[in-house]
């Protein structure tokens, strides 16, 4: 006979043992689910080219080689970035690569003998198509073979697989990198050491394994959807936005809403390095090998709407950073150009018909910027004398 104390317990206990069961399962669906959506293709899940061709990037490049990307609802970086969806910019957007893993639509002939483009995302082209990035636009408008090399993680191995000996190497700058500090050795020690102690082709295999693991390892499609949704109820309305305060949302005076990143905004009476020794030592390297060299600078976004914008925000009597920066790599006899006094007039222009040189969504210049650019590159002397082919 069961006394009624046992009787309790036995009662009590099932919605242990149920609970005991679910929070097992939930936690091994949970794991199936997250490695099951690693192995999609990460196009299935981000909102732009740029995190699904960088996150896989095994080869020489910094992109996925041999990819073909293509969205019609791709938008900004900075929309996403607040979550702020109201304020996405959408387009459509095709990125390719080469088997290297570089911004072209096919290979090129070697020896090179035309303009390298290095750079950072600006030169790379995130958020415009491939018919619009600085590397065709630059070859369209000027009649030369240009290479995108931007992002090159080893600038002189790049040199020495395109077996360039002569030509022009045109460094994209932009504002918000700040300029860099030394210059990058011809020799990565690191990756000379791994081919002595494995062999060339067994080091790249090793290397390539590690980075597509580490890759597998960080992505995880489930966390990206989870915080997606948590996101939707972050709007507030229902729950705060904390990741606002990321962006400035401003009115041209147009009406149009732009959105800036804030630390351009924050950093725009900062004082910040302009030492040109980089670019001085770099154009000595290249000058060696019967290379010349262009340093394009490019002005944050910020700087370029800063007197277009509606209440007019303080204006300052120092100089423009980018503007000390040119007089520095004149006075040092590297070849420059400024991009600053040509976005502020042409953006001014632009307003009254509603257009842009940038994305309202991104901080990245857009297909008309890119023009723009493209244009003043091949008008500079340093094109014109390149003998470029």
């Amino acid at each position: 006979m069961v006394t009624e104390p046992m009787a309790q317990d036995s009662t009590h206990s099932q919605p242990r043992l149920l609970l005991g069961r679910i929070g097992p399962a939930v936690v091994l669906l949970c794991l199936v689910l997250d490695i099951s959506l690693r192995l999609l293709p990460p196009g299935f899940i981000t909102f732009r080219a740029w995190e699904a061709v960088t996150l896989f990037a095994t080869g020489t490049g910094p992109f996925v080689p041999n990819v073909a990307y293509r969205s019609t609802r791709s938008s900004g970086d900075l929309a996403n970035l607040a979550n702020l969806p109201h304020s996405r910019q959408y387009r459509e957007e095709v990125f390719s690569t080469d088997a290297a893993g570089y911004r072209n639509r096919g290979e090129t002939a070697k020896p090179f003998t035309g303009i390298l483009l290095l750079g950072d995302s600006f030169a790379a082209g995130s958020g415009v198509s491939d018919s619009l990035t600085l590397g065709e636009q630059l070859n369209a408008i000027s009649g030369r073979r240009v290479y995108n090399g931007a992002l090159t993680p080893n600038f002189w191995e790049l040199l020495q697989n395109l077996q360039m000996t002569r030509g022009l190497v045109v460094w994209q700058q932009s504002e918000r990198e700040g300029l860099p500090s030394s210059i990058v050795p011809e020799q990565d020690w690191k990756r000379q050491l791994a081919r002595k102690a494995f062999g060339d082709k067994r080091a790249e295999t090793v290397r390539e394994i590690y980075k597509y693991a580490a890759a597998l390892e960080s992505y995880s499609p489930l966390e990206i959807l989870c915080s997606r949704a948590v996101k939707l109820w972050q709007n507030d309305r229902i729950f705060p936005n904390p990741y606002r305060d990321w962006v400035v949302a401003a009115k041209l005076r147009n009406g149009q809403e732009i959105l800036f990143l804030s630390s351009e905004v924050q950093k725009y009476e900062t004082d910040r390095r302009t030492d040109p020794e980089f670019f001085v030592q770099l154009k000595a390297q290249l000058q060696q090998k019967g290379i010349g060299l262009l340093v394009a600078l490019v002005p944050d976004k910020y700087v370029v709407y800063h007197d277009l914008i509606l209440p007019p925000p303080p204006q300052t009597e120092r100089p423009r950073y980018l503007d000390v920066v040119e007089q520095r790599l004149a006075a040092a006899n590297v070849p420059v150009l400024n991009l600053t006094p040509l976005f502020r007039e042409q953006a001014a222009s632009l307003l009254a018909r509603d257009e842009y040189l940038y994305w309202l969504d991104d901080t990245h210049w857009n297909g008309e910027g890119i023009r723009e650019a493209a244009q003043a590159i091949t008008n500079s002397t340093a094109v014109s004398k390149c003998g470029c082919r």
